[in-house]
């Protein structure tokens, strides 16, 4: 899956001199929480969001009226609160790619760009979240059977023959580092209902450890 696949395509920006005030407006309009911020070029500088502008705005517990706190705010650019060297990536990257970005940087949001480097989406954490959602088949009704298996080649499609015998589409399969050096912990998610539970069994016999079983349904 690409980020493109999963980003959000009309994205609001706003001008790094642009005040606070404006950006403000540009949020409550429009429900939106972080907005990329382009020079007077068209290129991306910076990125700010909501809380970079309630942590510039006047405290709650302030004495100033709304008209005196609007001042404030129409006195503050964009640029001087704004996150500099943000972090993008393209269109056409790996979601893996992306979410490991955001895990390892702690970021909630990236700009994407495209082939020529113009901005033409954002990517959330939400974005992030709802794809591995995808992945795992978790909206589905389905059957998620985690097994430990030596990572070595040939295992994977040994265990899908077990399923395909069994007449069982495969909805997804995630593997991760199991605990145990030289095993990996493989993930299958699929819908047992017509099937029944034989296939666990025969996992078993053939020397893997189910280590899991977890049926959810459709909301």
């Amino acid at each position: 899956m690409l980020v493109k696949d999963i980003m959000t395509a009309h994205v609001y920006t706003i001008n790094q001199n642009q005040t606070l005030l404006e950006l403000q407006g540009l949020m409550s309009d429009d429900n939106i929480r972080r907005v990329p911020v382009l020079n007077d070029a068209g290129m991306v500088v910076g990125i700010i969001t909501d809380r970079d502008v309630k942590m510039a705005s006047p405290s709650e517990a302030s004495t100033l009226s709304r008209y005196e706190a609007s001042y404030l705010l129409s006195r503050i650019k964009v640029k001087d609160v704004m996150t500099h060297n943000v972090k993008t990536v393209y269109a056409n990257a790996d979601l893996a790619d992306v979410a490991a970005l955001m895990y390892q940087d702690h970021i909630a949001s990236v700009p994407v760009m495209d082939e020529e480097n113009n901005l033409c989406g954002i990517v959330t954490d939400s974005d992030v979240f709802r794809a591995l959602v995808d992945i795992f088949g978790l909206g589905q009704s389905a059957s998620r059977i985690t097994i430990d298996a030596s990572d070595k080649p040939g295992v994977l499609a040994e265990i899908a023959k077990m399923f395909a015998d069994h007449g069982i589409n495969i909805i997804s399969c995630v593997t991760s580092d199991a605990k145990v050096a030289g095993e990996k912990e493989m993930t299958i998610t699929a819908d047992l209902s017509q099937a029944g539970m034989g296939i666990i069994e025969e996992i078993r016999e053939a020397g893997y450890t189910v280590t899991n079983i977890t049926t959810s349904r459709a909301k």
